[in-house]
């Protein structure tokens, strides 16, 4: 009687872990990321930027950048800001503010002194310039 305990266990156990599925998410928790195409530049790629020029902040207030161009840019995290998808602060350089979109979602602290590069993304709707960094550097 008791040969008869084990295989029957050893089954009943093999049926159950492999009987479950791992179940599908629900729309609401999907998210859908297209890849960018043509001469598009990937913010979230570090190698996009290898080549950004360097700008100032005053350049970018302009509008004497290109939206859509790399760039790399210094100065000042002023604070910490909201953003759904990727960590964000507010850039100071002088009296003027940049927002930064931290897509390479490197720690930073009011106050820290950063060198960043990333793509220029035109105006937020603070009405300053916004930068895509994916590469940033605490100095």
């Amino acid at each position: 009687m008791k040969k008869w305990y084990l295989p029957i266990g050893a089954a009943l156990l093999l049926s159950a872990c492999g009987g479950e599925e791992t179940p599908e998410l629900e729309d609401e928790f999907q998210t859908e990321v297209s890849a960018p195409e043509g001469d598009q530049l990937d913010p979230t790629d570090p190698e996009e930027v290898e080549d950004a020029e360097t700008a100032t902040v005053s350049d970018l207030a302009a509008g004497n950048i290109e939206e859509g161009a790399a760039v790399k840019i210094s100065g000042t995290v002023e604070e910490l800001a909201d953003d759904v998808a990727f960590p964000s602060f507010i850039l100071v350089n002088g009296e003027q503010q940049v927002y930064i979109r931290n897509m390479a979602e490197t720690p930073v602290e009011p106050g820290d002194s950063v060198l960043l590069e990333g793509i220029y993304d035109g105006n937020a709707e603070e009405d300053m310039p916004l930068i895509s960094a994916s590469v940033i550097t605490v100095e």
